[in-house]
């Protein structure tokens, strides 16, 4: 069973409704399009160019949907993502280093820079083949883990700028103890509750603050 899953069970289980899996967004797609990022579309072209991206190779791969690990409906109103290893690279801090302050977020990016730099070499060894695998946009040796973190800027940035409460992001890292089964039950429960009331409480304060929506309640 992919880790992931277990913990969207757990999410779930706390939050008191099912997550919505397989949502497509329009604006929510595989390539960066000047309509869904408005005033930011220069700045995540800026952070393509700073990947090596190729601009070429990427307008001719096929469109399609970049798909969210799950989506919490009203009240909630997120997107929520796990975040396994394999997100915590190098490209994925140099990536953080682009976010407008404008952007509300539901986590600490100081905390995911620090994980980036502890991990980064077992994020790149992690998995099959696949993981590493060359890709159209950047077509290099590790380019998959580029375009990943270029996907992850994604599904942070878009939600808010189109109706969206800030994205909801947990480490593998910080359910360590869930995932290896010293907490279960109500333990594991009660310790998945603090960590999301703590993103909801991020995403308030960011959302107030940069004038943006927040409508979340646990």
């Amino acid at each position: 069973m992919r880790l992931e899953v277990g913990i969207i069970a757990l999410v779930e289980e706390v939050f008191g409704i099912p997550a919505e899996r397989r949502t497509q967004f329009d604006w929510l797609r595989n390539k960066p399009r000047s309509k869904d990022f408005g005033e930011h579309y220069d700045t995540v072209m800026a952070l393509y160019a700073g990947l090596d991206g190729d601009w070429q190779r990427t307008t001719a791969k096929a469109d399609g949907y970049l798909i969210p690990d799950a989506y919490f409906p009203e009240p909630y109103h997120f997107i929520f993502e796990f975040d396994e290893l394999q997100h915590f690279t190098h490209y994925r801090e140099q990536t953080l280093g682009f976010y407008p302050a404008d952007i509300p977020l539901a986590y600490e990016p100081q905390k995911y820079r620090q994980f980036c730099r502890q991990h980064h070499v077992a994020a790149l060894a992690k998995g099959p083949d696949r993981f590493r695998r060359h890709t159209a946009d950047f077509p290099y040796v590790n380019g998959r883990a580029a375009q990943r973190a270029f996907f992850d800027t994604f599904r942070d940035w878009l939600p808010p700028l189109h109706g969206l409460n800030p994205t909801v992001r947990l480490a593998e890292f910080e359910v360590s103890s869930i995932l290896n089964g010293q907490l279960t039950g109500d333990a594991a429960r009660t310790y998945m509750e603090r960590l999301l009331c703590e993103r909801l409480k991020i995403a308030s304060t960011a959302t107030k603050n940069t004038k943006g929506r927040i409508n979340t309640t646990t």
